[in-house]
């Protein structure tokens, strides 16, 4: 009756959410699949907690006009936390995946224990900042009564909440709207039903152990091998944590914070220090067995003039890294200091592009040129409906590569009749991905866990 119970919730919460201007409960009713009368139970309950709301009326036709529900998108809010090498990005975002608070930190260092005491003294701050604090445990029984006259069974078992209040003394600059809060920061009476977290989502490169929240061997991040991330950055902050690649994450906020249909099969090229892809499916981001899925920095593209340190030739590696596009802008005499951080790096090649530098120019075309081939690639393989580009690098190469990488595609696009375009999430989409695991986690339907509300 608890799986019963925790899945109906979910289920109508997501259909309520999927339609951010507002749904009639009948509608609900329709699109659910359970009876009127779980519907009716479920919304009060979720109303009574603060998770959705009346939002005026609509009149459709004869009859009685229909009162429509949204979704309350501060009353829970999330932590991404995106582990890159170029730098560490913390958020804190609502139920639409939008961020209301973010900082950004040094890059992860070879002493991963100091690195994960700074990101939870910053996710204290921000949280602090922001009035919020850890959701509590349901009553017991509480999620049995929601399974009364529901129609659908689901998956799933009972998770954990609760955890410290923020305590961190981090000011509180990095929020980016006000707190509204309904009591003192951390006081948790005074927050029934306002600014509570549900947890922490973890994005980092491959390789990682997702079920055991353990990263194995992330590139360029050789402090960080055999590191319990999940275990230590949850003990640090009291909080739930979920871990997985930084490409699924990136598709997942993509799914969540625009409510992509199902239907669709997507297409996601990730481009930060390396390249990377992800695909869903029927609304769900396919991992593979070990959550390595999409890992295509030594795809073959088609070219034979390099040798890559595989032993293959023609590595899309060979042609997107990050450190490649900067070692090629200082032989080709591109004004581009790397000490400053690699992302400081190709912002300055970006920057020297825009100014017209040719070699700059022609080294981001390239870079799109390769980044189209292998989509066109790809894309034969998964025959999607709609490929999105994006990563935290993409914002700064996208004014001169994507052209280049869209005619590498057009005939593919046009003949399949897809689309193909660019992230909305900005460089934050590690960290927004991130968040949005938790929330996929939590408070999807299909969900395999169940949390609290």
């Amino acid at each position: 009756m608890t799986d019963i119970g925790e899945y109906n919730e979910r289920l109508v919460l997501h259909t309520i959410r999927s339609s951010p201007e507002g749904i009639g409960q009948s509608d609900v009713v329709r699109r659910s699949g359970l009876s009127r009368q779980a519907v009716s139970l479920i919304t009060r309950r979720l109303i009574a907690e603060g998770m959705i709301e009346q939002a005026g009326r609509r009149v459709s036709g004869p009859g009685k006009p229909h009162t429509l529900l949204r979704v309350v998108a501060d009353a829970r809010l999330t932590i991404g936390v995106h582990l890159d090498p170029a730098h560490i990005t913390v958020v804190v975002c609502d139920l639409a995946a939008r961020p209301v608070a973010r900082a950004t930190l040094d890059p992860p260092t070879d002493d991963p224990q100091a690195d994960i005491s700074r990101i939870a003294a910053k996710i204290d701050g921000l949280t602090l900042s922001l009035g919020a604090a850890a959701a509590p445990s349901r009553p017991a029984g509480a999620d049995a009564d929601l399974a009364a006259g529901g129609d659908v069974a689901g998956g799933g078992s009972a998770g954990t909440a609760g955890g410290r209040g923020p305590t961190g003394p981090e000011a509180r600059e990095d929020a980016l709207s006000g707190a509204g809060a309904e009591g003192p920061p951390g006081a948790a009476d005074g927050l029934a039903t306002r600014r509570r977290l549900l947890g922490i989502g973890i994005a980092a490169p491959a390789g990682l152990d997702a079920t055991a929240g353990i990263l194995r061997d992330p590139p360029w991040m050789p402090g960080w091998r055999d590191i319990p991330i999940v275990e230590e950055l949850s003990a640090a902050t009291g909080l739930p944590a979920v871990l997985g690649k930084d490409t699924n994450a990136a598709l997942t906020g993509e799914i969540w914070s625009r409510h992509l249909e199902s239907t669709q099969t997507v297409l996601y090229m990730y481009v930060g220090h390396g390249v990377g892809s992800a695909v869903s499916a029927n609304g769900a981001v396919h991992r593979g067995g070990t959550t390595q899925a999409g890992e295509i920095g030594h795809l073959p593209i088609g070219r034979g003039d390099d040798a890559c340190n595989c032993g293959r030739y023609g590595c899309l590696c060979l042609y997107t890294d990050a450190p490649v596009l900067v070692r090629s802008a200082q032989q080709a005499g591109v004004p581009v200091p790397d000490e400053a951080g690699m992302t400081a790096a190709i912002d300055a090649l970006a920057a020297e592009a825009e100014r017209g530098s040719e070699p700059a120019q022609e080294i981001l075309a390239g870079h799109g040129r390769a980044l189209g081939e292998a989509i066109r690639i790809l894309a034969g393989i998964h025959d999607p409906q709609r490929i999105i580009i994006g990563g935290p690098t993409w914002p700064a190469l996208r004014a001169l590569a994507e052209q280049p990488a869209h005619e590498q595609v057009s005939q593919w696009l046009e003949g399949a009749h897809a689309t193909m375009e660019s992230s909305h999430l900005g460089d934050d989409i590690g960290a927004i991905g991130a968040a949005c695991l938790f929330l996929d986690q939590e408070l999807a339907p299909g969900s395999s866990t169940a949390g609290s509300l």
